[in-house]
């Protein structure tokens, strides 16, 4: 139940978008319906405004840096006591036992191999090119780098990554196990092959302009970024006399069963999961709604089908994020995550999504009777069929 355990709540947030270089520019897109355009900055760039030593720099792979620059957004946002150590070398490293970090990447580890095979030519590898393909890619070096000595975890959902993420830190902060988590993900841009791969199961947008829930949709629009999150158990932020900027009140997360690649057509799982936060919610009124909305026909049709049978008349104000940002894979249900908490502190709406399908028979609200967003609930399905909700609320 969402009244069980601690607290759970959101101190600091740092993302990376296209040209974006703060959660407040990130938001200020959000609200009018800019599209992110231009990349995000170059590896030097990065690493320059982190600190990061150039030494350390050269063993890390793109989605590594990314993320790193994500959590020190995040973690400066916090007023968290700001550890750098260097990623190599015996010299001693600061670390917190009190704080945890649970990240991921869908595919960055994949494009960090295709890149050292077709820059070493499968002769000679650095010896630290498998800390970048592994699976504990992100999760790793965000540990070593800030003194994360708590639970560590590493998470791939596919396109649900972040989101699985941002439940997975909460829960552990709820059930006692650790004070304060980082939440973070990343993905870098694709690799020739990674990209091809990914074509061929029809997801991607046929002229790479996504256009979710739209009639013109014909899948997503792949981009690079990252995110992350601090969430700190109430009893810690009050230690530190730090002012929340949203609340995690639960979540929930399973698996469809049903196939590989497409979603359930019947909707039924993701139905489910979300009566059940909204259930455990005791009563709290859902506000606004961050669907997943990839642009992929599908799961569209399936997402808009079960929101309107969960909410019918009740009209939440509905969000499609994934248009403005494109669809940065691993990072984007955490990217969805840090705009919902923004609008959450600032106690504004972004801009609803343009141009829906009447097919999907969405129902939007009346912007004119629009009031302040209180309770927003997230949404997000991945390729392998899990699903994730997650329920946030302003601070009250």
């Amino acid at each position: 139940m969402l009244q069980s355990g601690k607290r759970v709540f959101i101190t600091g947030a740092g993302s990376l978008s296209g040209d974006i270089r703060s959660v407040e520019s990130l938001w200020s897109h959000a609200v009018t319906g800019k599209k992110v355009e231009g990349s995000v900055a170059p590896d030097a760039e990065i690493a320059s405004v982190i600190g990061l030593a150039p030494g350390d720099l050269s063993i890390l792979g793109r989605h590594q840096v990314l993320a790193l620059g994500a959590v020190d957004q995040a973690w400066r946002a916090s007023k968290l006591n700001l550890v750098c150590n260097g990623l190599r070398g015996e010299r001693p490293k600061e670390r917190n036992f009190s704080i945890g970090c649970v990240g991921g990447s869908s595919v960055g580890g994949l494009v960090a191999m295709e890149r050292d095979l077709t820059a070493s030519r499968g002769s000679r590898f650095s010896p630290y090119a498998i800390s970048r393909w592994r699976g504990n890619s992100v999760p790793a070096v965000v540990a070593l780098r800030h003194g994360l000595g708590g639970s560590v975890l590493s998470l791939n959902a596919a396109s649900a990554t972040g989101a699985q993420i941002l439940w997975t830190a909460g829960t552990l902060i709820r059930s006692g196990i650790i004070d304060a988590v980082v939440a973070v993900a990343a993905d870098s841009t694709l690799s020739d092959y990674v990209a091809k791969a990914i074509s061929r199961n029809g997801s991607v947008a046929r002229d790479l302009h996504s256009a979710p829930l739209s009639e013109n949709r014909s899948g997503m629009k792949p981009a690079e970024g990252a995110a992350a999150l601090i969430l700190e158990s109430e009893e810690h932020a009050s230690l530190r006399d730090v002012t929340p900027w949203a609340e995690w009140l639960g979540g929930r997360s399973a698996n469809e069963c049903h196939h590989l690649q497409a979603p359930d057509p019947s909707g039924f799982t993701l139905e489910r999961l979300i009566r059940g936060v909204i259930g455990d919610a005791s009563g709290r009124e859902v506000d606004w709604v961050s669907l997943h909305a990839t642009g992929t026909a599908r799961f569209d049709t399936v997402e808009c089908s079960v929101v309107s049978r969960v909410f019918g008349e009740g009209r939440p104000w509905i969000s499609a994020f994934k248009g403005m940002t494109g669809h940065t894979l691993s990072a984007s249900g955490l990217i969805e995550a840090v705009l919902l908490v923004e609008g959450l502190r600032q106690g504004l709406y972004p801009a609803l999504p343009r141009q829906i399908d009447e097919n999907l028979g969405l129902r939007l609200p009346d912007s004119a009777t629009r009031t302040t967003p209180k309770t927003a609930l997230q949404i997000a399905q991945g390729m392998g069929g899990d699903v994730v909700v997650n329920l946030l609320s302003a601070i009250n």
